[in-house]
Parts: C-alpha cells; sequence; structure tokens
C-alpha cells in the first residue's frame, strides 16, 4: 500500500511530514507503490481528497476539516482513530478511539527515545501564523527559543524532546512533548486553530483542552483569519459538545457576501494596520505571563497504555495485509 498523508509543496509542516519516516520506521514491509491501497496517517485528513486510491486503511488519522462522506465510494477500514470525537462522528466501536499515532515516535530509530531534560521554554507558534512578522523579535524580548514547525520533523522533536516547558499553537508541538513528557501550554493568536482536532487528541489522553489567547505581534494572522475564539488574555476550556460545534463551523463556513468581501477588503488595508495596536512587545508580555501559568501533562501510565494499544493495532493491520 502507498502513504497517504497532507503535504504541502511549498510550505512543510512537521507534524505531516513525520508520516514518511515514522510509519516507514515501525512497517517498511507495508508499504509499496500499489496506487489501489492507501495507509491514511497521522494529521486532520479523514475526508481528505485521496485521488484514485480505492481502499484506504485509516491509522491514527482524526476528523475536523473535511466532510468524510467525501470518502462515499470508498472502501474504508478504521483500524484507529485520534480520539473519541473522531470515533463518535464516524460511528465506530468506543475500542477504535486510541490517540494521535505519533505517540510511537520514540520507537523509531533517529529520534530521542526519551526526553533529554529540560533546556528552557520554547515557542511554537502554528505554521501559517509565521507567514506574518515579528515572532523573532518576540523569541528575543522573552528569551524564549522560537521553533518552526516548517522544518524538518528529526530536529523539531529532538529540540522538544530536550525543553522545559513548551508554549505551542501547533498541535504537533503539544501531541510531541506530551510523548516525552514535557508540560505544555496551548494558545491561539487567531481563529485558525482547529478546536476539534485539540479536543479529539485531548480526551484520548484524559486531559481537558484550556486555550489562552495571545495577541499575534503583527495583526496578519487576525486579518487573514479572524480574531481568537475569546478576547486576548482569557484562557477558555473547550469539551466535546464545543468540539462538535466547531466541526461543523469548520467545513460549512458561512457563505461569502458582497458585505463581508467589502469588510475583508477594509481590514487588509495597510492604512488600518497601524492602528490595532499589535506589537512584538505585547505578544511577549502576554507569553512571558502564559508560562507562569499551570502547564498541561497526561500521565506516563496512560501513555503507555495507548502506545501498548496502538501497536497492537498495527500488528493486526500488518498481519491482514
Amino acid at each position: 500500500m502507498q502513504l497517504v498523508y497532507y503535504r504541502r509543496k511549498r510550505v512543510p509542516n512537521f507534524g505531516d511530514d513525520l508520516n514518511a519516516v515514522l510509519w516507514q520506521g515501525l512497517a517498511p514491509d507495508l508499504f509499496d507503490d500499489d496506487p489501489e491501497v492507501g495507509f491514511v496517517g497521522i494529521g486532520t485528513i479523514i475526508g481528505m481528497p485521496c485521488g484514485e486510491v480505492g481502499h484506504l486503511h485509516v491509522f491514527s488519522s482524526g476528523v475536523g476539516y473535511e466532510q468524510f462522506e467525501a470518502w462515499r465510494g470508498k472502501q474504508v477500514e478504521y483500524w484507529c482513530v485520534r480520539g473519541p470525537i473522531s470515533s463518535r462522528m464516524l460511528g465506530l466501536p468506543e475500542d477504535r478511539a486510541i490517540t494521535d499515532g505519533a505517540i510511537l515516535t520514540p520507537l523509531v530509530d533517529g529520534f530521542p527515545k526519551a526526553a533529554m531534560g529540560g533546556a528552557g521554554t520554547v515557542i511554537i507558534p502554528h505554521f501559517q501564523t509565521l507567514d506574518h512578522p515579528g515572532w523573532p523579535e518576540v523569541a528575543t524580548l522573552t528569551g524564549y527559543e522560537l521553533l518552526d514547525p516548517r522544518s524538518d520533523p528529526r530536529s523539531i522533536i529532538a529540540r522538544i524532546a530536550a525543553a522545559k516547558l513548551v508554549l505551542t499553537e501547533s498541535l504537533h508541538g503539544a501531541i510531541l512533548a506530551d510523548t516525552y513528557g514535557i508540560p505544555w501550554i496551548a494558545f491561539a493568536t487567531s481563529k485558525n486553530l482547529g478546536i476539534t482536532k485539540w479536543v479529539d487528541w485531548t480526551l484520548s489522553l484524559g486531559l481537558p483542552f484550556d486555550l489562552t489567547m495571545i495577541p499575534p505581534p503583527d495583526p496578519g494572522p487576525i486579518l487573514a483569519f479572524g480574531r481568537t475564539p475569546a478576547p486576548f488574555g482569557q484562557t477558555v476550556r473547550f469539551g466535546a459538545e464545543e468540539a462538535l460545534a466547531r466541526f461543523d463551523e469548520r467545513v460549512a463556513p458561512a457563505p461569502v457576501t458582497l458585505t463581508s468581501r467589502v469588510k475583508g477588503l477594509i481590514k487588509r488595508s495597510r492604512l488600518i494596520r497601524p492602528l490595532l495596536a499589535f506589537s512584538p512587545a505585547r505578544t511577549a508580555e502576554a507569553l512571558t505571563r502564559l508560562a507562569r501559568a499551570e502547564p498541561a501533562l497526561s500521565l506516563e501510565a496512560r501513555r503507555q497504555e495507548l502506545r501498548g494499544r496502538m501497536l497492537e493495532r498495527l500488528a493486526t493491520l500488518e498481519a491482514a495485509a
């Protein structure tokens, strides 16, 4: 079977690109160039376009961005999914909800086997947030290290495993931190954050999902994606029902109207940007305050249990293939 995951031609993202090294490292005999059969791995990719691949083996993927009815007509086998939101929406048995496949990363050669010591605080913005300026200045002002999720998975994960604390807008920044037992705190700088996928994953670990709203150093993310789900400075807890509601918003956005187009043109105007009062100093102050908050981290026993269950499911898939 061939490996199916979300691949960006211009801008890589380490959580997606981890697929290419993780699954080949764990189960190399599964993969060949068969165009008819696909292994759908890490990512919020259930329902994503898969071309002519007619038979899909879903392994640890999640819902969140696509209408999964798009796969109607394909033969789909769900070996495991990211969490209980995915299994509930797909009507799967509860035991199909395990967690994100990145939890297996320490088992693959070339990645740290365990945490490597608490070396400072790192900031991981969403990869699209880094399309906008100001983040190097934020890192300088805070004294924290800026980690770009558009880099190579091995280098990013090695740095995460060596951190003391991870402040992250990137879901896989949190997932890999938790995998290595590194405390983490989630933040959002705009509306461009998938509540559904975050809650799906945190519920798989038995954790609540708390999200803190942080002003970006430049208004670009706000102008591109809209304001955060709550006012800046607030921390909001999202549960299963909110996750389900946010899925509907994400995959069926409000229609574009003449009024919304005019508002969009006004917001993107260069004349209005200086009036919005965003700056690296404001972001740095908010992140410094955030780093003093109580971080999240799952129980080691829970991670070991989930890792064992996923390996069993992978062995079953290999035996059936």
